[in-house]
């Protein structure tokens, strides 16, 4: 059981439909017939397990975790990828892509999708950013401009030993919570990290004797954050329910409020800073490719126009 909060599971569909999205809108990697196990499929139309490993791993961590949490939500998104992907076998079985009315649509598409990519590519080439830059004393006066901005919240390295308890089930936390208070006396007096590899049922944090890591209490789950923050190095706390089980907390040290060190957020100020510079070397470059004073319109034809579209 992490002790750290999982993201919210109301956040789930949203997920799921976002990752659908990026699926269908993105052309499916080809793979020869025999180039994998199948994960799911319906007729001639598969989803490799290649293909399923390719798209997770390029998810952040956090989307990834809540879909594999997910399964019958990331099973109804296989189902909606298969549709998806026979509507298209379908159509292109019957010649659809060479219709007149669709071969103009794609050329249209792929007219535009091929303009952007030169002019973008090309305004990248004449809003090349200085040599060098940011240099170290842009990046120190960015620093001390902004430094009340780089406040880091108090944090918290936790060890834990966890025994599994859903809340819903009286019995099994009354069982769960009668252990904590056994191992409580010897988890103050005696070795803690030895008695959570024991007996801990969080695998994870079990194998690091209890170590969950230095979290922010806004990280932790709701039920232990009050518990945390009364601590003191060293401290074990009482045990504590949450909705997965019983939590007997110990403090291995914790850190105050600050401002984060230059070289703390230096990596991420060169970035703003790049990026700044060159969104103005764009901006300059476009305007001066249309100057206002030398853009004429016709305030007429604007007007006509206009009323026409209503």
């Amino acid at each position: 059981m992490k002790l750290k909060q999982n993201p919210s599971t109301h956040s789930m569909p949203a997920v799921l439909a976002g990752l659908l999205a990026a699926w269908l809108g993105v052309a499916a990697p080809v793979y020869a017939a025999d180039s994998g196990v199948s994960v799911a499929s319906v007729g001639s139309v598969s989803i490799k397990q290649q293909e399923v490993e390719q798209l997770l791993r390029g998810m952040p961590d956090a989307e990834r975790d809540a879909i594999k949490g997910n399964r019958a939500g990331l099973e109804n998104w296989l189902r909606q990828r298969l549709a998806s992907e026979a509507l298209l076998k379908e159509a292109q079985g019957k010649g659809w892509e060479k219709r007149a009315e669709i071969k103009a649509r794609v050329d249209a598409a792929v007219r535009e999708v091929t303009d952007r990519i030169v002019a973008t590519s090309y305004l990248d080439s004449v809003a090349q950013l200085p040599e060098g830059y940011p240099s170290e004393a842009d990046v120190r006066a960015a620093y001390e401009g902004a430094k009340e901005s780089f406040q880091l919240p108090a944090t918290y390295h936790v060890a834990q030993i966890f025994l599994a308890a859903p809340a819903n089930d009286g019995a099994a936390v009354a069982k769960a919570r009668a252990q904590a208070q056994e191992l409580l006396a010897q988890a103050r007096s005696g070795d803690f990290a030895e008695m959570a590899r024991k007996h801990s049922q969080d695998e994870r944090s079990a194998a690091r004797g209890g170590d969950v890591g230095t979290l922010p209490l806004a990280q932790l789950l709701p039920e232990v954050r009050e518990p945390v923050s009364r601590l003191q190095p060293g401290q074990v706390s009482d045990p504590v329910q949450s909705q997965a089980g019983i939590h007997v907390l110990k403090l291995l040290e914790s850190q105050a409020p600050r401002t984060a060190t230059l070289d703390e957020v230096k990596p991420r100020l060169q970035q703003v800073l790049r990026q700044q510079r060159k969104q103005e070397l764009i901006e300059a470059y476009m305007a001066r490719l249309a100057p206002a004073g030398s853009v004429k319109i016709d305030s007429a034809a604007l007007d006509a126009a206009m009323s026409k579209a209503n």
